[in-house]
């Protein structure tokens, strides 16, 4: 029996809808797949007719009568109209067992035909519904107010919560939100200074900028939100919770936030302070004059009234949001900031004539300023108050309005005063007599959080979110409104493994077919262009959006782009300049963000909204300011997370792949790339499964049950005749005949994490062996050993290719400066590496690895698949040197030496040069597991065992030595007791096809008898060159003065 319920849209009653031809309802279900980024929405949209029967009828309150009008029932607070516009609660069940649990949606009633047409929709569609077209600051708008905004998120702008807030452990906001919600980091938005941007120095040669106090005030920041603060706040206000999980936990998803007010010139601050008070005591407040008296004093209105109305209702409301007007006629001023208002005082002459009139005067000062010496007159009217001839009293109001700048704590008085002549009065009257003080938005304040969110949609950056972490978005099976948002890949790794092989109906038709239609020819993620001075510096580098990744998959049937929607610009830092604003820096490990306008200074009012990640408080060796507060430290805030350590490899960065930053090389980036971008670390794996040359879909016909169904989650590894799939579509379903149900499966493919996704078509079967002082790459046959010139390789390892040659460099030598378009400046079309200028350059290695020059055109010995390298050269010496660090591995069987290699193939690209006249020390730390245990053998399955090994080798002249006196390095070993002997062995027998000679080594895995090892290899080698001549002079130069090198890589010497 199938049963579709339906909740009550006011009080959730449930009711059981009748159904139109039960036999013939087919349900389907489907994930989305990478072509629709956000075809994550619902797995399942049905539509269902529904007849006109009378508990139909009932439950939808006969909305096909056009004639019903809407009408409130107030003893049941119910509805007599069902409201189509708002979302019905519902669930199927097949036999008690729920199989669909969501919303559905009235499209229609057919009055031919006599049913209701409904659209059930999955609880993930609801969230998205639900967002609708709100913007960012809807979700702090208040409960039940279309207007206002909640004040919990905001913060006092003072040096005391912008300095508190660095450190994530604190809450600076006014209503306790939680730690760590808003912090405002030190970004350069061009409001600083004489010349609109922070600099530093502080040296012999000058100081000044961020070392002095108040050069840097709280007013010049910028709040920025926590990036899960912020979308838990947005699926809250949907209806929806989140639940924990590793990814929701995690650094990289904690440790993130986002700037706001970057569409505006400076911080969106609310009125902070408030208040309106006046004097209630007595229908008069002071009197000035009277008969046989010529008076004039200043009297200090002391206002002691700050609630309820004023005296006869005028003014109709007092108040005093802080508490700051004292008993003594004093307002404490509560924060550094400008303040304004108005001073209404409401005068009466009485009943005698003043021919000649009275003057009138008020102020705002300072305590004391009548007559006293110290203090000071901040604001002051005057008005001259006519008179009467004919004995009538006059009533008159003036209204000052006044605006001073205060600083925290002072004191404010108001005071009036009136001018009379002998024997005349005037009387100033409670009633109509006040002061309102408005804390305005000039200097300080309260930053309005709500106010400063960007100007995009919840969806919107919702779907970029999603896109960008590529996550899968769950509800709860039991509890939908609950949402599990985790990256797709892990949640297809939670996947439960289920056997259909049984399942399987054979007498239908099976279908293999490649993923061709799932694929698209070109993969584009990137971020925003923007207008900021260190985007757009970027932008005009490199010619593209900083950090971004383009791969064209090559396929004469593929087409498309495969792009996100991205809402954010990229975030990069550089050193707090000099005030010459050149490279120069006094403070190498202060790093901010230049957000200020390129070339034209000062702020903008039209950026893009940024990601960074807060790494924790960075010390200084300077002190530097706050306003007057002096700090040592800052918030470190980077486009990678590694708390606060350089990078490394697996630091998840917040572009979409890696790419050679301008503060790369200090003491905050050190040198080691880091290979965990979006695309690497989100989706890599996720795309392999439709890219990899091994990918298939398989569509069958399956005997499914509703208990099938119910216990189904698209991340199940379902096994059909020994081979792992996961299910993208379930086509017509229906519960209650016993027919098979369609069925379209994606093969699961064992795959590693990779800087990019395979490309079946890939030609190049050649490896970079130089670099010449032409800018040109060499490479060599990975078989024969035979000198290539290849545009597929040139680009497989990005590379330039330019008319007929791959060059290595293609730009000014590194070192920056000149102009490409007209070649003047020092600008060499392909750069040198034999140019001293060069300032160290970065290869992005397609094969997965990275390459990072120092200096001058050191090439790389043996690049190996997956590398991470730094060349440098030894100017004293002219010695070359090449680190790198490289994974290796091997499957060892019994006693026998196996050779390991990048790939875990033996005879694989498996040799590691020794270049002629150079030595490698090398250091493998070995880390091997059994995996099976032969007959006869004493280890067990899973025995485990690291061990360190250093050998040292050397080419003298064409003859390799291996120095094996290191050997492995007992202090390190961890073994388990039944791991019996595992050896590392370095051997000079092999090496790779095209060596010439004996000039390379293989390293050898060895383990115990009647046993099978797998192996994994971090190799660490440093390569030393040592045949460099001693006389320079007699080194060949060509006409343009660069050292002339052989095809081979060796520099030529006159004879």
């Amino acid at each position: 029996m199938i049963e579709l319920f339906g909740y009550n849209e006011k009080s959730l009653d449930p009711h059981i809808l009748d159904i139109e031809n039960q036999g013939a309802v087919s349900l389907n279900y489907e994930v989305g797949t990478i072509g629709d980024l956000v075809g994550r929405s619902s797995p399942y949209s049905q539509t269902f007719t529904l007849p006109f029967t009378n508990g139909n009828n009932k439950f939808f309150r006969q909305f096909y009568n056009i004639n019903v009008d809407t009408v409130l029932n107030v003893l049941t607070s119910d509805y007599q109209i069902f409201d189509p516009n708002i979302k019905t609660p519902c669930d199927i069940r097949v036999d008690g067992i729920p199989i669909i649990t969501g919303s559905f949606q009235l499209l229609k009633c057919s009055l031919k035909s006599r049913v209701y047409e409904i659209v059930v929709l999955g609880t993930e569609s609801d969230f998205y519904n639900a967002l609708g077209d709100k913007k960012l600051i809807d979700a702090f708008r208040i409960s039940n107010s279309s207007t206002a905004l909640t004040d919990t998120y905001n913060v006092n702008i003072n040096e005391a919560n912008i300095i508190d807030s660095w450190d994530l452990s604190n809450d600076v906001t006014e209503g306790g939100v939680g730690d760590g919600v808003i912090v405002f980091p030190i970004i350069d938005y061009g409001l600083v200074g004489d010349y609109n941007f922070l600099f530093l120095e502080d040296d012999s040669m000058g100081y000044g900028g961020l070392v002095e106090p108040s050069f840097l005030q709280p007013q010049d920041l910028r709040p920025s939100i926590q990036l899960k603060a912020l979308f838990e706040l947005i699926v809250k206000e949907a209806g929806f919770t989140l639940t924990n999980n590793s990814f929701i936990t995690s650094d990289a998803w904690d440790k993130a936030y986002m700037t706001l007010g970057t569409d505006r010139e400076s911080t969106a601050i609310t009125t902070a302070h408030q208040s309106q008070v006046s004097d209630t005591t007595s229908a008069t407040i002071q009197t000035w004059g009277g008969l046989g008296v010529d008076s004039g004093e200043w009297v200090n209105l002391l206002f002691p009234s700050q609630s309820g109305a004023g005296y006869g209702n005028n003014p109709a409301s007092l108040y005093d949001s802080g508490d700051d007007w004292n008993v003594g006629g004093e307002f404490i001023v509560p924060y550094n900031g400008s303040y304004s208002g108005v001073f209404v005082a409401r005068f009466n002459t009485g009943p005698a004539s003043i021919a000649q009139g009275a003057s009138i005067k008020l102020i705002v000062s300072t305590p004391n300023a009548v007559g006293g010496a110290a203090s000071t007159v901040l604001s002051s009217y005057s008005q001259y108050y006519d008179g009467n001839d004919g004995g009538t009293a006059i009533v008159n109001t003036f209204t000052f309005v006044w605006s001073i700048n205060a600083l925290a704590g002072e004191k404010i008085n108001f005071s009036a005063r009136a001018v009379v002549e002998l024997g005349f009065s005037v009387d100033l009257l409670a009633s109509g007599t006040f002061v309102t003080i408005i804390g305005s938005n000039s200097l300080a304040g309260q930053a309005d959080i709500p106010s400063n969110m960007p100007d995009l949609s919840q969806k919107d950056f919702i779907t970029d979110i999603v896109q960008r972490f590529n996550l899968a978005i769950i509800s709860d099976t039991s509890t939908p409104t609950i949402l599990n948002v985790i990256p797709w890949q892990d949640y297809i790794d939670l996947g439960t493994r289920k056997d259909w092989t049984q399942k399987l109906d054979l007498s239908q038709e099976r279908t293999i077919a490649p993923t061709t239609k799932h694929k698209k020819q070109l993969i584009n993620f990137s971020d925003l262009e923007d207008e900021d001075n260190r985007n757009v510096s970027n932008q005009n580098t490199y010619g593209s959006v900083f950090g971004n990744y383009t791969q064209n998959i090559t396929g004469d049937y593929l087409s498309g782009t495969l792009e996100n929607k991205s809402v954010f610009s990229p975030f990069s830092v550089n050193p707090v300049p000099r005030q010459d604003d050149s490279s120069l820096t006094d403070a190498p490990t202060l790093l901010i963000h230049q957000g200020y306008a390129h070339e034209a200074g000062g702020p903008l009012a039209s950026c893009k909204p940024k990601l960074f990640y807060h790494n924790g408080l960075q010390s200084l060796n300077t002190q530097i300011y706050i306003g007057q507060t002096g700090i040592y430290n800052y918030p470190l805030c980077l486009p990678f997370y590694n708390a606060g350590a350089e990078m490394a490899v697996d630091s998840p960065m917040l572009y979409w792949q890696f790419q050679t930053p301008g503060s790369w090389g200090g003491p905050i980036f050190g040198t080691t790339p880091s290979s965990e971008g979006y695309f690497k670390r989100y989706w890599q794996e996720f795309l392999t499964s439709y890219y990899d040359s091994s990918a298939r879909t398989l569509d069958c016909s399956v005997y499914l049950t509703a208990s099938d169904i119910h216990n189904f989650e698209f991340n199940d590894e379902i096994v059909i005749e020994d081979t792992a799939y996961r299910v993208l579509k379930i086509s017509g379903f229906q519960p209650f005949s016993n027919v098979p149900t369609k069925v379209q499966l994606l093969k699961k493919i064992n795959n590693v994490g990779a800087l990019q996704v395979p490309d079946p078509t890939d030609l190049c079967d050649a490896t970079p062996y130089a670099f010449f002082s032409s800018g040109i790459v060499g490479f060599q046959d990975n078989q024969t050993g035979a000198t290539v010139v290849s545009e597929d390789c040139c680009n497989t390892y990005n590379y330039n290719w330019v008319d007929t040659n791959c060059y290595w460099n293609y730009g000014g030598g590194g070192g920056g400066g000149g102009d490409p378009t007209t070649g003047t400046g020092g600008w060499n079309p392909h750069g040198n590496p034999n140019d001293g200028n060069v300032g160290g350059v970065a290869d992005t290695m397609g094969k997965g690895g990275f390459s990072s020059r120092k200096s001058r055109g050191v090439p790389n010995i043996n690049p190996t698949f997956g590398e991470h390298s730094i060349r440098g050269n030894n100017i004293e010496s002219q010695s070359n040197s090449v680190y790198k660090n490289f994974v290796y591995y091997a499957t060892s069987e019994d006693t026998t030496a196996r050779i390991a290699t990048p790939t875990g193939i033996e005879g694989d690209n498996s040799g590691i040069t020794i270049a002629y006249n150079t030595m490698a020390r090398l250091i493998i730390r070995a880390l091997s597991v059994q995996t099976h245990v032969l007959s006869g053998g004493t280890g067990s399955y899973g025995s485990s065992s690291f061990n360190v090994w250093t050998f040292m080798v050397k080419n003298v002249d064409g003859t390799i030595t291996v120095n094996t006196d290191g050997g492995e390095q007992l202090d390190f070993r961890q073994a388990d007791t039944d791991a019996g002997t595992r050896t590392i062995d370095v051997v000079s027998t092999g090496g790779k096809a095209g060596f010439a000679g004996d000039q390379g080594v293989n390293i050898t895995c060895t383990g115990p008898a009647d046993s099978i090892l797998a192996w994994h290899l971090d190799c660490a080698v440093t390569y030393v060159e040592f045949g460099y001549p001693k006389e320079l002079t007699k080194l060949i130069l060509t006409e343009s003065g660069d050292f002339l090198i052989t095809e081979g890589g060796d520099n030529l010497e006159q004879e």
